[in-house]
C-alpha cells in the first residue's frame, strides 16, 4: 500500500541521506618523479652572501695553445701558462607557502585549539562529523607544497624576480647563446648543454632508437654519466611506437588467453637507464619533450637546515586564526652543461 503524504513527510524529516565518513579521496594528485629524484640527489650548502654558490670548471687547457716541442742541443724551448680555471655562481632564493584556519573553521568541526597550538578533539566529534577538516587542511597544504615546488623546479625563473631559477634556466633550447653560472656560452663551447629539438620518429627507420644510441656517446664524450631521462606523453608514446615496430607480442598466435597481452614495459637505453614519464611536462604543454640529466653535475642545493622547514607562527592578538607555513631556501646548480640535454619532437 502507497504511503499517505503525511507519513512521507514524517520519514523526510526523520531520515537523512547516506553520506560516507572518511578523508576525501583526491582526484588530481599525480606521480612527481623528477620532484623526486630531485630530492634525493640533493646536496645542501652552508649560506653566505646573497646565497651564492660557486664552483670550478675548466674546459680549456693549455694544450690548446702550447704544443708538444721537439728539440735538440740549444733550440729555443718554448713555455706557456695554463690559466684556464673559472668559476660558475648561482644565487639561493627564499620560498615560503603558508596555511591559515580560523578557530571558527576548527570549533565547527568539533576540535579547540589554544595558542600554544595544543589541539584537542572533542568526544563526540563522531557524531557529526564525515571528514575531518583539519587533516584535510593539513594534507591539502602539503599536496599544494609538493605541487608548487615541482613546477618552480622546472621553470626559469622569468615568472618571478624573487624566486629561484628551476633547471629550464640551465638547459636551455638555444644551447649556444646567453650564459649560465655566469659564463657565456658563446664564448665557451664547453659550456654548453646538448640539444636536438626537431626529432622526427618513424617506426620504420627508428630514428629516434637510433639517435639516442648515438647521443648517449656524446653525453658521456667528457665524463658525463646521464641516469635520468624525463619524457612528456607525447615524446613517451614517440618511443613506444617505434619499439613496439621492430618487436613481436607473442610467439603463440592468438589462440592463448595469457599471450595475447597488447601491454608494454618500460622504456629503458643501457648505459641510461629508463625514460620516464613526467607529469609535469604536459600540464606545461611540452608533452613533445625529453630531458636527460646526470645528477653529479647537475643539483638540487637546499641551504642547510632550510630545507621544507615548517613553522607555526603565533597568532596576531586580534585574529583567532591557526597558522602554519614552510620555507625553502636554494638553488639548482650545474658544473657540467654537456653531459646534460634538452631533445623535443619536430
Amino acid at each position: 500500500m502507497a504511503l499517505g503524504y503525511v507519513t512521507a513527510g514524517d520519514l523526510a524529516q526523520a531520515l537523512l541521506p547516506m553520506h560516507m565518513r572518511g578523508d576525501a579521496l583526491a582526484q588530481t594528485m599525480q606521480d612527481k618523479p623528477m620532484l623526486k629524484w630531485w630530492e634525493s640527489k640533493k646536496k645542501a650548502f652552508a649560506g653566505g652572501l646573497n646565497f651564492q654558490i660557486t664552483e670550478p670548471v675548466q674546459g680549456a687547457f693549455m694544450s690548446d695553445t702550447t704544443t708538444l716541442q721537439g728539440y735538440s742541443q740549444d733550440d729555443q724551448l718554448n713555455f706557456g701558462q695554463a690559466m684556464n680555471i673559472q668559476r660558475t655562481s648561482f644565487y639561493g632564493k627564499e620560498h615560503n607557502y603558508g596555511l591559515i584556519i580560523t578557530w571558527t573553521e576548527l570549533k565547527q568541526d568539533g576540535i579547540t585549539i589554544d595558542d600554544k597550538q595544543a589541539v584537542r578533539r572533542h568526544s563526540d566529534k563522531e557524531l557529526f562529523v564525515l571528514t575531518d577538516v583539519l587533516k584535510n587542511r593539513m594534507a591539502d597544504f602539503a599536496e599544494s607544497y609538493a605541487r608548487g615546488k615541482a613546477r618552480l623546479f622546472f621553470l626559469d625563473g622569468s615568472q618571478d624576480p624573487k624566486a629561484m631559477a628551476g633547471f629550464k634556466s640551465i638547459i636551455q633550447d638555444t644551447n649556444n647563446v646567453g650564459t649560465v653560472g655566469g659564463i657565456n656560452k658563446a664564448a665557451y663551447p664547453w659550456w654548453q648543454n646538448r640539444a636536438n629539438l626537431a626529432l622526427v620518429p618513424s617506426g620504420e627507420s627508428q630514428n629516434l632508437c637510433r639517435f639516442f644510441q648515438t647521443e648517449l656517446r656524446n653525453l658521456r664524450l667528457f665524463g658525463g654519466r646521464p641516469d635520468a631521462a624525463f619524457c612528456g606523453q607525447d615524446f613517451l608514446n614517440a618511443l613506444e611506437m617505434e619499439i613496439r615496430a621492430k618487436g613481436v607480442y607473442t610467439q603463440e598466435g592468438f589462440t592463448k588467453d595469457e599471450t595475447n597481452d597488447f601491454g608494454q614495459g618500460s622504456i629503458s637505453l643501457k648505459g641510461l637507464g629508463k625514460f620516464v614519464w613526467e607529469p609535469m611536462l604536459d600540464q606545461l604543454s611540452e608533452s613533445k619533450r625529453c630531458y636527460i640529466l646526470d645528477s653529479r653535475r647537475i643539483k638540487l642545493r637546499p641551504m642547510e637546515d632550510e630545507d621544507d622547514k615548517t613553522l607555526t607562527p603565533v597568532r596576531p592578538y586580534n585574529y583567532l586564526v591557526f597558522l602554519h607555513n614552510i620555507t625553502w631556501t636554494g638553488a639548482i646548480t650545474c658544473q657540467q652543461l654537456n653531459a646534460n640535454g634538452v631533445y623535443a619532437l619536430a
